[in-house]
């Protein structure tokens, strides 16, 4: 499994996702970043708007991953964006307990035991102090 990591212009942003769920890559965060790009300018702080977006993919979807987001956010200016991939070892989906391809795939009907009797309680139950 790996994690990919691209930075790129919002006005592809759009556009991104789109081709990720036309090859059925539903799970990605997204954020808000600044930083400089490679190129020289005379202002030594030029700072860019940009979002990045991270999702794990599993080896059969990696590529197909990366060329949706290299297809829908490349253009001919500089500043286009970075992609990076780092190994993931494991994933776990916290709700379920379900590992690796699982939990990077749609969410299961399967029973959740959490091996405890759990009582739910609210703000009303409980006076604030």
């Amino acid at each position: 499994m790996f994690q990919i990591n691209a930075i790129l212009n919002p006005s592809a942003l759009d556009d991104v996702l789109q081709g990720l769920q036309d090859e059925d890559i539903q799970g990605v965060t997204i954020s808000d970043v600044m930083g400089k790009g490679c190129l020289e300018s005379t202002d030594s702080v030029l700072v860019e708007k940009k979002m990045i977006i991270v999702l794990v993919a599993n080896n059969s979807y990696k590529e197909k991953a990366m060329e949706a987001i290299r297809a829908n956010a490349q253009d001919i200016e500089h500043g286009s964006g970075k992609m990076w991939i780092t190994p993931v070892l494991e994933v776990e989906r916290i709700r379920t307990g379900e590992k690796d391809y699982d939990a990077l795939t749609l969410t299961s009907t399967k029973e959740v035991s959490y091996g405890v009797d759990i009582e739910a309680f609210n703000t009303i139950d409980t006076p604030a102090s």
